[in-house]
């Protein structure tokens, strides 16, 4: 942190604290030429009338913001008085706020030269440094600092800055310590020593310390804005949300914070009021491109397609080389089933950036949906070569090319339902004549001997579709879902007792499980392999019950990754589990799941003993 000129001529020579702090007071203020001119020449003994003058004048000109004018009058008055320290250290404060480097450190070390124990010269003269990325040099000149001045908090802090900008964490940490112990009200110090454990990944440790200094601030908009990002970091993003909304109050046109929250917004499920926030953060920056492309994203996830191209066309106006704008827009004019108008914007975003990985991957998705399979396994190779962990494409490459895995990976469920959450019922249900929820829950009530269904788990419980089903029939009903969103939508309906986050093999791993039925409607068409499913319900549940469920059949033996991603299973491969894990099957029968394409996809709805 460099020390601003007022506070250098202020700490300049202790016979001339009173009159140069008089003067520092009068470059706060709209004080005319006259008035400063007749502060120092009254006030500043041992100076010849002419230095005075010039001092005034240069004062007044900084005052002003004229820099570069005040650069013109200083080079020549120095040369005249070679020997006046606060020339010096004015050149060198002007040459440092226009960036001017190495005429500022020139300026600070003649300074240094007429009286090298002057520390604050040595505080700037290091800030100079770092800003140039000279480390080293920087460190070296807040040593001459402790040098002098022992134990001194502003070298503590600056050293701490830069061994943070070197990546030595720690010993940073160690000096924000030192500092503190000196000045224990050093705001800045605990923010940055928040900073720096943000960086290790001590979230909160770094809240703690941004606290501290909020206790010191507590109008400090940039320290709420910093806790809101920890908190973030740290998964809890209702609290992180209340503090983006207190840097906003202390700062309302605090852009950053806008978008933050906005993020955070987005990541509850809470879209409109995210989009809400990108609608202010544009007034506030009416040429962020980057708004415009996250409110897209928001208007896509809702179903808002057309706006969000909108939005992504306005970004590209902006910034005619945003790659993610092209890949975005891509995207959605896909969902819009717009194929060959996404590919060529999709391409777009390959010129600008050829190694997108993202952009393969949705070219592929287009080729695939208009049937133009050895082509899309082409984009999905050049993908997966971009992007060798690509799980997504992974999968999309073995359901193409005949392989059969075991599971789809949780990346690839969780962003396909995260994507599809705010349109999922009324696509499903209306578009595509879904009706498998009720037709289960249906066959569940008419094999149930009596009385209500008890208590119920639904794996994989989506936006509540079978949730609403069984809702009337049970006491008490749990859901488990991996995407987020779909929880946001099925809390929205209060049919849930308990709705849990969580990949459904993880939570009946360690969940305590005492239900009568577990039901999982189109949730094993993402899993091939069942036999954790139904180990973990038989040796982990408290009682007897039932487990219920759809699947799409085939009548091949085993499972099998079909073409569309998508797991089947034979009736024959469920009979084999039920003997492994001792389940009885008590009933079977084919329907029709829902509509894809020309027809409907065959299913099977089972109901099971355990």
């Amino acid at each position: 942190m460099a020390l601003p000129i007022e506070q250098l001529l202020r700490r300049f020579c202790d016979h001339l604290q009173a009159s140069l702090a008089a003067a520092a007071r009068m470059l706060k203020t709209t004080a005319g030429y006259q008035n400063i001119k007749s502060e120092i020449t009254n006030n500043i003994e041992g100076k010849s009338p002419p230095l005075q003058e010039h001092l005034a004048e240069l004062i007044n000109l900084y005052n002003q913001g004229r820099f570069n004018e005040f650069l013109s009058r200083a080079k020549p008055i120095a040369k005249y008085f070679p020997q006046s320290f606060e020339i010096h250290i004015m050149l060198a404060e002007v040459n440092r706020k226009l960036n001017h480097y190495d005429a500022a450190i020139n300026s600070y070390q003649m300074a240094l030269n007429i009286k090298p124990d002057y520390t604050d010269a040595y505080i700037n003269m290091g800030s100079v440094f770092k800003n140039n990325n000279q480390l080293n040099k920087a460190y070296e000149c807040y040593q001459k600092v402790l040098k002098i001045k022992p134990g001194d908090p502003e070298a503590y802090y600056n050293m701490g800055n830069t061994l943070q900008a070197k990546g030595k964490l720690d010993a940073a940490i160690e000096c924000y310590g030192k500092a503190l112990n000196t000045d224990p009200n050093y705001a800045e110090a605990y923010n940055n020593m928040g900073t720096t454990l943000v960086n290790k990944g001590e979230l909160g440790l770094a809240i703690d310390n941004y606290k501290k200094a909020l206790v010191i601030n507590p109008n400090d908009a940039e320290l709420y804005y910093n806790v809101g990002n920890a908190l973030q970091n740290k998964g809890d993003l209702t609290n992180a949300i209340i503090y983006y909304q207190k840097a906003i109050c202390n700062e309302p046109e605090y852009a950053n914070a806008y978008n933050n929250l906005a993020i955070t917004l987005k990541n509850i499920g809470d879209l409109d009021a995210a989009i809400e926030c990108y609608e202010k953060l544009i007034k506030i920056k009416p040429k962020d491109a980057n708004a415009y492309y996250n409110m897209g994203i928001s208007l896509r996830k809702k179903g808002e397609l057309a706006t969000a191209i909108k939005c992504y066309k306005k970004a590209l106006k902006l910034k005619p080389d945003y790659a993610e704008a092209y890949n975005n827009m891509g995207a959605a004019l896909l969902d819009m089933f717009e194929f060959d108008q996404a590919i060529e914007y999709l391409q777009k975003a390959l010129k600008i950036k050829p190694d997108y990985a993202e952009a393969h991957y949705n070219i592929g998705n287009a080729l695939q949906d208009k049937g133009e399979l050895t082509a899309a396994i082409i984009s999905f190779k050049k993908a997966l070569q971009l992007k060798p962990n690509y799980d997504e494409v992974k999968h999309i490459l073995a359901a193409l090319t005949g392989e059969n895995t075991t599971s789809a990976p949780r990346a690839y469920v969780e962003n396909l339902f995260d994507s599809c959450a705010f349109k999922f019922d009324h696509s499903l249900v209306v578009n595509l004549e879904y009706h498998t929820p009720r037709i289960l829950a249906e066959m569940v009530v008419a094999n149930h001997s009596h009385g209500a269904l008890g208590s119920i788990l639904d794996l994989g419980c989506g936006t509540g579709l079978a949730g609403a089903e069984f809702k009337k029939n049970c006491r008490h009903l749990e859901g488990v879902d991996l995407s987020n969103l779909m929880i946001e939508q099925a809390q929205r309906k209060n049919i849930y007792d308990k709705l849990t986050h969580s990949d459904i093999i993880e939570y009946l791993s360690v969940a305590p499980l005492d239900f009568d039925y577990f039901i999982s409607t189109d949730v094993f068409i993402y899993v091939g392999d069942l036999s954790d499913v139904f180990r973990l319900i038989k040796s982990r549940n408290m009682r007897n019950g039932k487990l219920a469920f759809s699947t799409e059949h085939t009548e091949k033996e085993g499972f099998f990754l079909e073409p569309t991603g998508r797991y089947s299973h034979s009736k024959m491969y469920i009979e084999d589990l039920c003997k492994m894990f001792d389940y009885q099957l008590n009933y079977f029968a084919k329907t029709n799941l829902r509509k894809e394409k020309d027809g409907f996809v065959v299913g099977a709805l089972y109901l099971l003993d355990f």
